[in-house]
């Protein structure tokens, strides 16, 4: 037997060796973002067979052209319909500067060309954690006359889980149309009986992207990590709260989850709308044309906050909640309050930040004082002197995990949404945030980040560079190895 393998090893070696040369040539001829592109060459570097399986699973875009070819020509297709249907004149091009500070007016205006008009007649109400948002959600739904479209990177069937089905069901009896799309991957949890019994109430319900081999997903690319609710057209809810019952803080979990939501009502929601369907249609394959019940009609007087809806993900052109960002990071002009529960940035998004601080701005960046994946937290980590080093003030969360993901500008522009300042986020999963013009909002976001501090822990410069060699060295590898995460 050994004498077998002794012959047989140097074709195998071989083999590999062809493979590795083959792999490496497809990367540099993807010509990506340098920096996934040394990622991937020091991953077959350190890992020689681990590396070449990770690629093989995760790295390639062959896959990603494969699943979503389809999904473009639907939002180009229907994109073009909405706009031509469903926005009036004024809201397919952005509202005059003297409605909105000029100063944000190259973050409008690219926002508006990536399918996000400028809206105004918007009421948004700020939810602090799952104990604000459900009982807020569970009224909405009971007042759903028409349809409720759901979609959520984490649906589970615990105790709130059961109590929004079982209210789901209760409304597809009474005849209002209802469509579910939960991640496959997220979702994992739900069972197949679960899917039955929502369809034999009338309940339509899809997974996105589901999957074959549970053991291998947890870190699996092209998730839908939006969190949607809309009802009648009029009224939504988004932000970073996923169904579950660790959100709500109500003893059943040891840790406190601190996080965002908004309920959105008004102009606005016409852009979730619009996205839902997209995916809907992309789970379900059946085409859909939406009628005047799906958009209706918003009253002048509906709420006085003018808000844009952006999205992104494989299927989008544009990298354009990276490049938001970016903008909205540029645009500050004396404080900038960044709250994200993954700063993993790339390297427009770290420049951006630390050029701030330089410049005078005010900059305040709230993390988690402990990640939920040791790998991410030490990729963290190994920007914290770039950031003290700027003048930046970090703050890490020590009352539980930290979910939050909003960003304020001068207390003019509040951003909340689903979208973390990583790699993922900004390349490979479907977020969607809501950038609200608002300097009330922006103001009662700046509260609670204020409150947020004294469960925090603030980072000093002379502190962090005592720490450990192996310490240092451990999240400077996960650095290098950051855009694959």
């Amino acid at each position: 037997m050994l004498d077998f393998w002794f012959t047989l090893s140097p074709f195998l070696l071989g083999l590999y060796y062809l493979a590795i040369f083959i792999v490496v040539i497809n990367i540099l001829l993807e010509n990506r973002n340098p920096l996934k592109t040394h990622s991937y060459l020091l991953l077959l570097l350190l890992l020689p067979v681990l590396g070449l399986i990770i690629y093989l699973f995760f790295g390639q875009h062959i896959r990603k052209r494969r699943i979503f070819s389809k999904n473009q020509l639907i939002n180009s297709a229907f994109g073009q319909k909405y706009i031509d249907e469903y926005l009036t004149p004024e809201n397919a091009t952005p509202i005059h500067k003297a409605l909105v500070s000029e100063q944000f007016d190259k973050l409008i205006r690219f926002l508006s060309r990536d399918l996000s008009p400028l809206s105004e007649n918007n009421k948004i109400t700020l939810l602090r954690n799952g104990e604000e948002k459900f009982p807020a959600l569970l009224e909405a739904l009971k007042q759903a006359k028409n349809h409720i479209h759901i979609e959520y990177y984490i649906f589970t069937s615990d105790g709130i889980g059961l109590q929004i089905s079982e209210l789901l069901i209760a409304k597809a009896k009474e005849g209002v149309q209802v469509r579910v799309i939960v991640d496959g991957v997220g979702s994992l949890g739900l069972k197949s009986s679960y899917f039955e019994k929502m369809k034999g109430a009338g309940v339509e319900i899809f997974e996105f992207m589901p999957v074959l081999f549970p053991s291998f997903t947890s870190k699996i690319n092209y998730r839908n990590h939006r969190k949607v609710v809309i009802i009648d057209g009029i009224t939504s809810f988004t932000g970073g709260i996923n169904v579950d019952d660790r959100y709500i803080n109500n003893g059943k979990y040891p840790t406190y989850w601190r996080d965002t939501h908004i309920k959105l009502e008004g102009a606005a929601v016409k852009t979730l709308q619009f996205l839902f369907i997209l995916n809907w249609q992309f789970v379900s394959g059946q085409p859909w044309r939406p009628t005047e019940k799906h958009f209706p009609k918003t009253e002048p007087s509906f709420g006085s906050s003018f808000v844009q809806v952006n999205a992104s993900g494989p299927d989008w052109d544009l990298a354009s909640i990276m490049d938001s960002f970016y903008l909205a990071i540029n645009s500050a002009r004396n404080s900038l309050r960044i709250a994200t529960p993954y700063f993993i940035p790339n390297e427009s998004i770290i420049n951006g930040i630390t050029t701030s601080a330089k410049s005078g701005v005010s900059v305040e960046l709230m993390i988690p004082y402990a990640s939920d994946s040791w790998i991410v937290q030490a990729a963290s980590m190994s920007f914290m002197k770039q950031l003290l080093d700027a003048g930046v003030k970090v703050y890490l969360y020590k009352k539980g995990f930290l979910h939050s993901k909003t960003l304020t500008v001068d207390g003019k522009l509040a951003i909340v949404g689903t979208a973390n300042m990583d790699y993922r986020s900004f390349d490979l999963n479907h977020e969607v945030n809501t950038y609200i013009y608002d300097p009330a909002i922006a103001i009662q976001l700046n509260q609670n980040f204020e409150t947020d501090k004294a469960d925090c822990e603030e980072l000093h410069l002379s502190e962090w560079k005592k720490r450990s060699i192996s310490k240092k060295l451990l999240e400077s590898v996960c650095r290098l190895l950051a855009p694959l995460l």
